[in-house]
C-alpha cells in the first residue's frame, strides 16, 4: 500500500509540473515578440514560464507562471517540541534528540502575479526532517501506538541512531516584494499555509557490533501534516520558519502534543 502511495503521489506531483508548464505557455500575457516561445530561466533553474523582473519587458498584470522548477531550497535545524518545551520527558523521554536538521526544495510550481508587489503560487516539493536520537533504542517496526525496544549494551550500543521522515510538501504561499533597492535587488517577505504526506519513514543505525543498519517503516508518523511557513530575505537569499500545527505521530495517545518547527536558510526564489 506504502509503495502504491508513493507512486502515485510522484506521479501526480510529475503530472502537476507538467500541466501547469503547458497551461503557463497559453495563457502568459508578457507583451514580447516572443511570447508563445518556452523559455528557461537559469538564475532560479525554472522550466516554463519564469516570473520573470526584466524591466525591458513591458507586463501586463495579472501574469500566469509555472513550470518544472529547482527552488525554495531550505537548509536548517528542525526543534521537535513535547507540548510546548525544547526537553522531553516522561514517556516521551526516549525521543530526546542531541541534534535534528529539516532540508527541502520544490520541483514545480504555478501562480500569478497580480502586480510587480504581489503574487501568489503553490509549489510541489520534497521535505526531509532527520532527528539524532540520545538514547539506546530500536523502535518497534509495524506497531501502534509507537513504542521502542531498550537495546541491551552488549548487543548494540548505537554511535547512530536518527529518525527519518520524507514528506511531499506542498505549499501555498503570498509573497509581497518591494521595489528594487538602488536598482538592484529587492526585500521579499512570503508567508501562508503548507500541506505535506508522508512518503516513508526509516530509522538508520550504526554500531561496532552490528554495523550500519536502515529499517523502513512509517512508525506511526503524521499522514498528513498541516502547518504555516514564513520567509524573508534579500535577493534570493533568506530565512524560514514552519511550524506544523498537528502531531508528529498519529494514533499514538503518549506522543499527543509532540509537533515540529524548523528554521534555517532558504533561496527565496
Amino acid at each position: 500500500m506504502k509503495t502504491y502511495l508513493h507512486k502515485f503521489v510522484t506521479g501526480a506531483a510529475l503530472v502537476f509540473a507538467i500541466g501547469t508548464t503547458t497551461h503557463a505557455q497559453t495563457q502568459d500575457t508578457i507583451e514580447t515578440q516572443n511570447d508563445s516561445t518556452k523559455k528557461v530561466s537559469v538564475d532560479n533553474f525554472t522550466l516554463g514560464k519564469s516570473d520573470s523582473n526584466d524591466d525591458k519587458k513591458k507586463i501586463k498584470y495579472p501574469r500566469v507562471f509555472g513550470g518544472i522548477t529547482f527552488s525554495r531550497v531550505d537548509w536548517g535545524f528542525s526543534r521537535p517540541m513535547d507540548n510546548g518545551s525544547f526537553t522531553f520527558t516522561g514517556e516521551n523521554q526516549f525521543l530526546s534528540y542531541g541534534r535534528a536538521s529539516n532540508f527541502g526544495f520544490d520541483v514545480a510550481q504555478f501562480g500569478v502575479r497580480l502586480n510587480d508587489n504581489f503574487k501568489i503560487y503553490t509549489a510541489a516539493g520534497v521535505e526531509w526532517n532527520y532527528m539524532r536520537l540520545k538514547n539506546n533504542v530500536l523502535l518497534n517496526q509495524d506497531e501502534t501506538p509507537l513504542n521502542y525496544t531498550i537495546m541491551d549494551p552488549s548487543v548494540a550500543t548505537y554511535k547512530k541512531n536518527v529518525l527519518t521522515s520524507t514528506y511531499l510538501r506542498v505549499p501555498i504561499a503570498f509573497e509581497w516584494r518591494s521595489k528594487k533597492i538602488s536598482g538592484k535587488d529587492r526585500v521579499h517577505i512570503v508567508a501562508g499555509p503548507m500541506l505535506g504526506i508522508l512518503l516513508k519513514g526509516s530509522q538508520r543505525l550504526r554500531s561496532d557490533q552490528l554495523g550500519k543498519q536502515s529499517f523502513r517503516d512509517t512508525y506511526n508518523l503524521q499522514s498528513f501534516q498541516y502547518g504555516a511557513h514564513l520567509r524573508v530575505g534579500f535577493g534570493d537569499i533568506g530565512i524560514f520558519a514552519k511550524y506544523y500545527m498537528n502531531d508528529m505521530f498519529e494514533q499514538s495517545p503518549n506522543q499527543k502534543g509532540v509537533r515540529n518547527f524548523a528554521f534555517g536558510l532558504t533561496l527565496i526564489n
